[in-house]
């Protein structure tokens, strides 16, 4: 299962969540909503290493990506960077705590 943290206190609210496929892969698929901005997490097991986040740019979209306890996680927003970064930390954290 996908870690599932709520943030809204931190003003990132969790509007749901869906099963999706990437490079044929299942994958969780949660939705948090910033303002205006939806914010996609995806996150699949993995025995990738752990790794720190590393951010792009694609298509006018931030992506940061991180390998950690045994799962990938890949976030996908039209939020600026800053905030995205932010967003990133506050999971980091609560996984930190659970």
């Amino acid at each position: 299962s996908p870690p599932v943290k709520d943030l809204s206190q931190q003003g990132f609210n969790l509007n749901g969540g869906r099963l999706d496929y990437i490079g044929n892969r299942p994958v969780a698929a949660l939705v948090y909503q910033r303002g205006q901005h939806a914010i996609n997490l995806f996150v699949w097991p993995s025995n990738d290493a752990p790794t720190s986040e590393r951010a792009s740019i694609s298509n006018g979209y931030n992506l940061i990506g991180w390998h950690r306890e045994g799962m990938a996680y890949w976030v996908v927003s039209d939020l600026n960077l800053a905030e995205l970064q932010q967003f990133v930390q506050l999971l980091m954290e609560q996984n930190q705590t659970r």
